[in-house]
């Protein structure tokens, strides 16, 4: 099982480029947390490549692109920047899968040293059930404090074009999620418009703006 692999990240560490491709490009890799493999990857490019250009090169055109066999929900960009947009595709199938009372995160992805995660739901309220998303920040401490701004866009028909959901800033000291909601029914609907060729396509856009001195 490739799962065995990751039991042993120190001395993964030490693999080269063409071996991590190797691992990744397996089809049954077996791996029982999804996260950690991109945990895995992110650190291995830390631990590979000092320059962060050179380690976003990496990631983003040789190692991501393999990703996606193996997480459901981030399909594209790791970011570690001040500011950065990821994109998220979840199959409609999925999203059946979260009602009554569901939910899913996606891998951590990080932004100026800090790591972030979105959260896609299904919740009751005292009148409907509805469709939450939400972008979460974890429990660590970046080097940069100050405003963080987010934008939450889902792709919709017929525009296929993404629409802004929802947009707000808070704190790097704030751990409060941010997000949208939608009523279920409306959302999960035949002709709902927030499907296309059966996947849900979503864009996080999140900025960090230091504080002043």
């Amino acid at each position: 099982m490739v799962s065995s692999h990751f039991r042993f990240q120190d001395e993964l560490m030490r693999v080269p480029l063409a071996g991590i491709r190797a691992i990744l490009s397996r089809n049954h890799l077996g791996i029982v947390s999804e996260g950690a493999v991109y945990e895995f990857m992110l650190r291995w490019a830390c631990s590979q490549y000092s320059n962060s250009e050179e380690r976003h090169k990496i990631l983003s055109s040789r190692l991501l692109p393999l990703v996606p066999r193996v997480l459901g929900m981030n399909d594209s960009i790791l970011i570690d920047h001040p500011s950065g947009i990821i994109n998220f595709t979840i199959k409609r199938e999925k999203c059946y899968g979260l009602f009554p009372l569901g939910s899913m995160r996606s891998p951590p992805f990080h932004c100026a040293g800090r790591r972030f995660y979105l959260t896609a739901r299904c919740m009751a309220t005292e009148q409907l059930q509805i469709f939450g998303l939400s972008v979460n920040m974890l429990e660590d401490k970046g080097a940069v404090r100050g405003t963080v701004g987010y934008k939450i866009g889902v792709k919709t028909r017929p525009s296929l074009q993404f629409v802004t959901k929802h947009i707000s800033s808070t704190t790097t000291d704030s751990k409060q999620p941010v997000g949208c909601r939608v009523p279920w029914s409306e959302f999960i609907a035949d002709d709902s418009p927030y499907f296309i060729d059966d996947e849900l396509h979503l864009q996080v856009h999140v900025k960090i703006t230091p504080q002043p001195e």
